[in-house]
């Protein structure tokens, strides 16, 4: 008998897609259908921790990576939802079908980080990567809409060739598709290494162009610029999530008895995401744009606790998501709070136009950084010394160098709304939404921050 109490998750969402379908054909106001997908993403959100153990003979797990994940994953989608009713770019018309795609992709996610096998990963991978095409052209007839989700179809569909080539590559040394069953064969395999080393290669750039890894990062910022700020946001975090995961499934299971091979290859894309992204963002003054370079920076740091592929590894990954839901999430709060929120030169003065949106901001901009007492200073001391307790010192090392940039971009947004006027001071009053998740937000970075041992029982 198959057993479905690790897709709990998995099947409420699916059943809460169906119902969906069904109620927004007599309910079409935007109040109705986002309280709707809200009250189903927080209940999926919830059945989180009863969905332990495996199913399908192992090709389907629920274990501390992906269920960590699956909750950044919602998180992020009750974000949107609340993000997006007040947002009036986003017509009423497209408004349906705009939250059938945040709930599609939203399950695409989930099962890739619970896939072990490459067809399901592949297909996972593609059911959630079509969803996420169409929400970056939702808004109808804007162009920059419509040339972002061209650009991130055509490029997405190039990378996913490549991932399904190397996947093609492995089964052919291995015969076996399932991780565990790789790992056997790649023990007792002494030849082929070029073939293995071209499937690993393969693999990598498919995976590193959805996570926005350097040097498969260039659709990143027109996509993020172009796209709805909502799903700016939800781009920002849970793709990057999933792809990530997916990283951290594959690299950690399949490949690990061949780690030799492939450490020095992510150790490259790495430290290379950590430069271009740094620099790239010293120059931009669309606040969106600047985002997009940030989110590429994050991705690296991220991929240096895979690099460890050790359960402190895991942990690393799992907490850093889960701070930078709050940090990235709520900076995109602030953003969405005032009408010129994507133009940097609008945060000039924001202290006199609206107090505790200026120290949320800093908040979260400190926590970016890695400024302790925040969230984001923990997340980012797990990650290096996972890198430090399997001897790659100079990685994490080098790791702290490059970023020493972002101290300068983040914190001259800080330096305007603080010590720079305006002309002109209007008062902000952002919805009451945005000031309830600015306000869940600073608490989440401050509580990580301040109390990090409470996630780790809690992930335990």
């Amino acid at each position: 008998m198959i057993n479905l109490k690790p897709l709990l998750p998995e099947i409420f969402l699916t059943l809460t897609i169906i119902s969906y379908f069904v109620y927004g054909f007599y309910a079409r106001s935007r109040c109705s259908l986002s309280l709707f997908v809200f009250v189903g993403g927080l209940v999926t959100l919830l059945l989180i921790p009863l969905s332990q153990g495996i199913a399908f003979k192992g090709f389907f797990v629920a274990d501390l990576l992906s269920q960590a994940l699956k909750f950044v994953f919602l998180i992020t989608l009750l974000y949107v939802v609340a993000f997006s009713y007040s947002y009036d770019q986003i017509k009423d018309k497209v408004y349906y079908e705009y939250m059938i795609l945040l709930m599609l992709s939203t399950l695409g996610m989930m099962l890739v980080v619970s896939s072990r096998e490459f067809i399901s990963l592949f297909l996972s991978i593609e059911f959630m990567s079509l969803s996420l095409y169409l929400l970056a052209g939702i808004v109808l007839f804007d162009f920059k809409s419509n040339e972002a989700s061209l650009k991130y179809f055509l490029l997405g569909s190039l990378a996913s060739a490549f991932l399904l080539f190397g996947i093609a590559i492995i089964y052919g040394l291995t015969k076996s598709s399932y991780f565990p069953d790789i790992q056997g064969v790649l023990q007792m395999l002494s030849s082929n290494e070029y073939y293995l080393i071209c499937g690993i290669l393969a693999l990598t750039l498919g995976l590193a162009f959805k996570a926005g890894l350097a040097p498969f990062h260039q659709w990143s910022p027109d996509v993020y610029v172009g796209a709805p700020t909502p799903v700016t946001a939800f781009f920002s975090v849970a793709p990057k999530g999933a792809a990530l995961g997916a990283f951290m499934r594959v690299f950690s299971e399949a490949f690990v008895v061949v780690k030799d091979l492939w450490t020095p290859i992510l150790v490259v894309i790495a430290l290379l995401t950590l430069f271009v992204a740094n620099i790239l963002a010293l120059r931009q003054i669309n606040l969106k744009r600047l985002i997009a370079y940030s989110s590429i920076a994050h991705a690296g740091y991220v991929l240096l606790a895979i690099i460890a592929a050790s359960e402190r590894g895991i942990f690393a990954l799992v907490f850093y998501f889960l701070v930078y839901v709050f940090m990235n999430l709520g900076a995109f709060a602030v953003i969405l709070s005032h009408s010129e929120g994507e133009n940097l030169e609008s945060y000039s003065g924001l202290y006199r136009a609206n107090g505790f949106l200026a120290l949320a901001m800093l908040g979260f901009l400190f926590s970016l950084t890695g400024i302790p007492p925040f969230g984001g200073f923990v997340a980012k001391f797990l990650v290096f010394q996972s890198l430090v307790e399997i001897g790659l010192v100079w990685v994490a090392v080098l790791a702290i160098m490059l970023s020493v940039p972002s101290i300068y971009y983040y914190l001259r947004i800080g330096v305007r709304m603080f010590f720079m006027d305006r002309t002109k001071v209007e008062l902000i009053v952002p919805s009451t939404e945005v000031k309830l998740i600015t306000a869940i937000s600073l608490a989440g970075v401050f509580i990580t921050g301040l109390f990090p041992s409470i996630f780790y029982f809690i992930f335990q």
